[in-house]
Protein backbone atom coordinates (compact mmCIF):
# COMPACT_ATOMS: atom_id res chain seq x y z
CA UNK A 1 0.00 0.00 0.00
CA UNK A 2 2.55 2.51 0.49
CA UNK A 3 4.51 2.09 -2.95
CA UNK A 4 1.40 2.79 -4.24
CA UNK A 5 1.26 5.91 -2.30
CA UNK A 6 4.66 6.86 -3.54
CA UNK A 7 3.61 5.61 -7.19
CA UNK A 8 0.73 8.23 -6.63
CA UNK A 9 2.80 11.15 -4.88
CA UNK A 10 5.54 10.89 -7.59
CA UNK A 11 3.30 10.64 -10.53
CA UNK A 12 1.19 14.31 -9.32
CA UNK A 13 4.87 16.00 -8.41
CA UNK A 14 5.63 15.41 -12.37
CA UNK A 15 2.33 16.28 -13.85
CA UNK A 16 2.27 19.09 -11.90
CA UNK A 17 6.08 20.16 -12.89
CA UNK A 18 5.31 19.52 -16.82
CA UNK A 19 1.95 21.70 -16.79
CA UNK A 20 4.08 24.76 -15.13
CA UNK A 21 6.76 24.22 -17.80
CA UNK A 22 3.73 23.94 -20.58
CA UNK A 23 2.39 27.51 -18.35
CA UNK A 24 5.68 28.76 -19.01
CA UNK A 25 6.22 28.39 -22.98
CA UNK A 26 2.65 29.71 -23.48
CA UNK A 27 3.41 32.74 -20.96
CA UNK A 28 7.27 33.53 -22.77
CA UNK A 29 5.15 33.74 -26.37
CA UNK A 30 4.26 37.16 -27.27
CA UNK A 31 0.38 37.54 -27.97
CA UNK A 32 -0.62 39.90 -30.76
CA UNK A 33 -3.70 40.85 -31.83
CA UNK A 34 -5.25 39.02 -34.89
CA UNK A 35 -6.01 42.17 -36.83
CA UNK A 36 -2.16 43.53 -36.68
CA UNK A 37 1.34 42.06 -38.46
CA UNK A 38 3.82 40.77 -35.76
CA UNK A 39 6.66 43.02 -35.85
CA UNK A 40 8.57 42.95 -39.07
CA UNK A 41 5.78 41.04 -41.50
CA UNK A 42 3.41 42.87 -43.89
CA UNK A 43 -0.20 41.37 -44.58
CA UNK A 44 -0.15 41.14 -47.64
CA UNK A 45 -3.88 41.04 -49.91
CA UNK A 46 -5.42 37.71 -50.98
CA UNK A 47 -7.25 36.94 -54.18
CA UNK A 48 -8.93 34.05 -55.98
CA UNK A 49 -8.12 33.07 -59.44
CA UNK A 50 -11.75 33.63 -61.60
CA UNK A 51 -11.09 30.29 -63.12
CA UNK A 52 -9.78 27.59 -60.13
CA UNK A 53 -10.51 29.54 -57.25
CA UNK A 54 -6.88 29.31 -55.97
CA UNK A 55 -5.74 32.28 -53.77
CA UNK A 56 -2.31 33.98 -54.23
CA UNK A 57 -1.07 37.44 -52.89
CA UNK A 58 -2.84 40.34 -55.09
CA UNK A 59 1.20 41.43 -56.04
CA UNK A 60 1.30 38.26 -58.30
CA UNK A 61 -2.04 38.19 -59.69
CA UNK A 62 -2.71 38.67 -63.35
CA UNK A 63 -5.79 41.43 -63.47
CA UNK A 64 -8.39 41.15 -66.26
CA UNK A 65 -11.54 42.45 -67.13
CA UNK A 66 -13.69 39.62 -64.69
CA UNK A 67 -10.91 39.80 -61.84
CA UNK A 68 -8.11 38.04 -60.56
CA UNK A 69 -6.16 35.29 -62.15
CA UNK A 70 -3.28 33.15 -61.38
CA UNK A 71 -2.16 32.46 -64.63
CA UNK A 72 -1.99 33.88 -68.02
CA UNK A 73 -3.87 30.74 -69.29
CA UNK A 74 -6.45 31.26 -67.09
CA UNK A 75 -6.97 34.54 -67.87
CA UNK A 76 -7.63 33.60 -71.49
CA UNK A 77 -9.58 30.89 -70.71
CA UNK A 78 -12.22 33.18 -69.10
CA UNK A 79 -12.16 35.22 -72.15
CA UNK A 80 -10.74 38.92 -69.85
CA UNK A 81 -7.72 40.01 -72.45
Amino acid sequence: MKYLLVIALVLLVFWLWRSNRQADRNAAQPRHSPGKAPAGKEITEMVACGVCHVHLPKSEALIGKGGFYCSEAHRREAGAE
